[in-house]
Formats: C-alpha cells, sequence, structure tokens
C-alpha cells in the first residue's frame, strides 16, 4: 500500500507540472495574441484616424471654394488615370511636393487641399501623424464641385464687374484679396501699373499689358465662365424714395417719405408737392438746372457740402454731384437714383456725375446701394471717398483719385446709348476698390453656388 501510495503521489507531481506548462503555454499564447491584436488595434485606430484628417482638409477645400468658386492651388490634373489608384498615386505626389506653409496641422494629423485649376475637384491628403513621419499613413479623398441656383436677392463676390468690357489703365488699384477680384463678361483689357490683389478672369478674351500685378497663383484671364449680371432698372428700385426730383423742377414726396410716402401713388412724381421750384429754392442741396438737355433730360446738381441724408430720386434726368460733403468716419448718408427716358440704345438721361470728394455711404434704408443709374456713372475729378454698390444700367467709368471703402462696381453693359457721354466701362487714374468680401443688393436674381456633386476615397 505504502508503495502504490508512492506511485500515486509522483503521479500527481507530474500531473501538475504537464498542466502548469500547460497553462503556460495558453498564457503565451494569449499574451501573444493580445500584443498583436493592441498593434492591430493601433493601426486600425491610426487609419481611421487619418480619414478622418482627410475629410477635415476637405471641408476645409470646400469652404474655400463657396467663397471663391475660382479657387485654385494651380496643379494641372491629368486627363486621364488607370484607376483610382493612379489618380491617388498622382495626387499624394502632389502634395507630398507643396511647401510646408501648405499643409495644415490637427490634433490627429496633417492635411493638405489639392485644387488643380482645370477640373472642378477638390482633394485632400490625410497624413496621420504627420507627412514627414517615416510611419506615416496616407488616404486620400475627392469631392466634384457641381452647381446650383439659389433664388434671392442678387449679390456680387467682384469689386469690379462688366456684363460687357472693361478697360483698366493709369494706375488704378483693386485690393479685394483672392476671394473677390474682377470679372468681365467680354474682353478684359488691363494696362498701365494697375495692381489686383486677387485675380482677373474674363469669359471673352484679354490683353494683360504693362506693369500688372494680380496674386500668382491666379488663372490667366480668358476664358472663364460667365458670370450673372442682374438688370439695373431703376423703375424697379423706386419703392426706396424718399424725394423725387421731377422734370420740371419740383420736389415731391416718394413712396418712402416718412410723412407723406401714401401720397405717392404708382409712378415717380405723383407724390405731394414738397418744393415747387427748386430752382428758385433748392432743396436739401439739390438745385434744379432746367428741361430738357437732349443728352441730359431734366439736370439736377447737388452742390451742398452739408450732406443732407435721404434716398433721392431723379426721374427722366440725370443728377450732378460736386459737392464736398460728409467726411471718413462720419460720411454723408445718401443714396441716388436716376430714371431716364427711353429705351436702349436711345436713352436720353439717367446719367450720375460724382466730381466733387464728398465722403459718402448708403442711406441705411436703401439695402447697401449708394448709387444706381438708368444710363451711366461717371466718377471723375477729386477724391471722393465711396461706399456701397454703385451699378449702372450701361457703363461705369472711374477716372481721378476716387476711393473706395467696402465697395462693388456693376456695370450691367444692357447697351452703349448712342448720344451719351460714357462709352466703355473703365478704370484709370489713381482709383483705389477695397472690398473684402460679397456686397448685397436691392436687385432680385438667382446666384450659382457650388455644390458637391460626389464624394470617393482614392
Amino acid at each position: 500500500m505504502r508503495s502504490r501510495f508512492r506511485d500515486d503521489r509522483g503521479m500527481a507531481v507530474m500531473a501538475v507540472m504537464i498542466l502548469g506548462m500547460a497553462l503556460v503555454l495558453v498564457t503565451s499564447v494569449v499574451v501573444m495574441r493580445s500584443v498583436r491584436q493592441s498593434g492591430n488595434a493601433i493601426g486600425d485606430a491610426r487609419w481611421e484616424q487619418t480619414l478622418n484628417v482627410a475629410e477635415s482638409g476637405l471641408d476645409d477645400g470646400l469652404a474655400r471654394v463657396y467663397e471663391d468658386p475660382t479657387f485654385t492651388t494651380g496643379e494641372q490634373r491629368p486627363d486621364y488615370f488607370a484607376d483610382s489608384s493612379a489618380e491617388k498615386d498622382w495626387v499624394v505626389a502632389v502634395a507630398d511636393a507643396r511647401p510646408s506653409d501648405d499643409v495644415v496641422a490637427t490634433p490627429q494629423g496633417e492635411y493638405v487641399v489639392v485644387r488643380p485649376a482645370n477640373t472642378a475637384a477638390v482633394y485632400s491628403v490625410g497624413y496621420s501623424p504627420s507627412r514627414d513621419d517615416p510611419q506615416r499613413r496616407v488616404r486620400a479623398v475627392r469631392a466634384e464641385i457641381g452647381s446650383a441656383q439659389v433664388a434671392g436677392g442678387w449679390s456680387t463676390r467682384y469689386a469690379v464687374l462688366s456684363g460687357g468690357n472693361l478697360e483698366f489703365n493709369g494706375n488704378p488699384t483693386v485690393l479685394s484679396g483672392a476671394i473677390v477680384g474682377v470679372h468681365a463678361n467680354g474682353f478684359l483689357d488691363v494696362g498701365g501699373s494697375t495692381f489686383i490683389d486677387g485675380c482677373m478672369s474674363s469669359s471673352g478674351g484679354s490683353l494683360i499689358k504693362g506693369s500688372v500685378s494680380q496674386d500668382p497663383w491666379c488663372v490667366p484671364a480668358g476664358d472663364q465662365a460667365p458670370v450673372a449680371v442682374p438688370v439695373v432698372d431703376p423703375r424697379s428700385l423706386w419703392h426706396y424714395s424718399m424725394y423725387d426730383l421731377c422734370p420740371l423742377g419740383k420736389v415731391r414726396a416718394g413712396p418712402a417719405h416718412p410723412t407723406m410716402g401714401h401720397t405717392a401713388t404708382n409712378v415717380p412724381c405723383s407724390g405731394a408737392t414738397i418744393v415747387s421750384d427748386a430752382a428758385a429754392q433748392p432743396f436739401n442741396g439739390w438745385r434744379f438746372q432746367g428741361c430738357c438737355d437732349p443728352k441730359l433730360g431734366a439736370r439736377w446738381r447737388n452742390e451742398s457740402n452739408a450732406g443732407f441724408p435721404g434716398v433721392f430720386y431723379v426721374y427722366q434726368g440725370s443728377a450732378s454731384v460736386p459737392a464736398n460733403a460728409g467726411v471718413p468716419g462720419a460720411p454723408w448718408r445718401v443714396t441716388i437714383i436716376a430714371e431716364g427716358s427711353g429705351s436702349c440704345p436711345g436713352i436720353v438721361g439717367g446719367d450720375i456725375t460724382i466730381s466733387g470728394s464728398s465722403a459718402m455711404a448708403p442711406h441705411e434704408s436703401a439695402m447697401n446701394l449708394l448709387l444706381a443709374a438708368g444710363r451711366d456713372i461717371d466718377i471723375s475729378g477729386g477724391s471722393p471717398l465711396l461706399e456701397g454698390l454703385i451699378a449702372a444700367h450701361e457703363q461705369v467709368e472711374v477716372t481721378g483719385g476716387a476711393d473706395g471703402i467696402e465697395t462693388a462696381y456693376l456695370s450691367e453693359w444692357a447697351c452703349d446709348s448712342v448720344d451719351d457721354f460714357v462709352d466703355e466701362a473703365e478704370f484709370s487714374g489713381t482709383a483705389t476698390v477695397f472690398n473684402s468680401g460679397s456686397v448685397g443688393s436691392p436687385f432680385a436674381g438667382t446666384e450659382d453656388i457650388p455644390v458637391i456633386a460626389a464624394w470617393a476615397e482614392l
């Protein structure tokens, strides 16, 4: 019995040793699998982080396109890729070659936005943990940009916009930034020492000569898509009028007059009479100079430096402002609208001429509108300081030392009336335009806005 007990005890010891070895082996396998799984989990997390970074870059690129549909990083995308892998190789090579200033850091990694100049696509390449890390992960995404029309109030992203030809000469300066710039739906002729902080574009060709400067990444002007231009119709703006300046020298209440607006019916110069003879008794600086000039129609002139505020509607005539009203910081709050008679290309009157050195800003009731002409606008001489939207049914000509603060110029170019004084949309002299973003307006219309048409990871 003792011998059997000793044999059983030996077997138990062996069993315990075998079981212990088995547990060690199982534990080793579990630890190895845990370490491997941990590495996979870290790798998977980093892979997902890289996609998040790439999508952040795509959001950034799309935001830039929404602000400025002409935004580009300058590359030319090949016309054909064998597959998405070849497309990814191309865009990653482009992103790798970009300077460090173009690399945007996020808490999860870095990205580079790529917007080729010859496509509607926006790319983003995401890197984790960074572009220069030897163990980096890389993912690339692409969005195709389409467009959709949104109805509502028209606004312009452009500091200067022409529905036809546009000419720059002399030493004009446009300080607009990359999201604004200038555009002509016709031919763009730029010379002299023009400086544009932003991009020039046109739809009917261009001639760039002289000492001309624009942002270095801008696409050459000449074959860009036309930009929607609203109809500048003074009659559609008459409801803003506080004071109608009438063809025979009377001043009548307009529909927006603070106390007598109800007396205006459905046409200009139908409201209650405020002044019977503005030739003998000027009203708020406006003096009637006679009717009817074969080119200008009824002529009204404002020589007062007092800067009487209001919305003034010149009916079947033209307005000239040689005054020096307002000062920087306290501008003359005024909106001037001029309606001529007849139709294109035989409009008589409807001109606005600014020749003094007034500081002018839109009247608060007129939705950012400073000047609206049924024919032409001529800003010359002096050094006026102008703010808001300046719009002409035909052409705007700016010469001399005019300065603009958050100003947008619009030449509809509906025609060029035969017997008028301005024949081209032109900027010359030392005129300066400052515009940092979209300028709203009372004009109706639709606007094409960029939308995402497709999204894909490469």
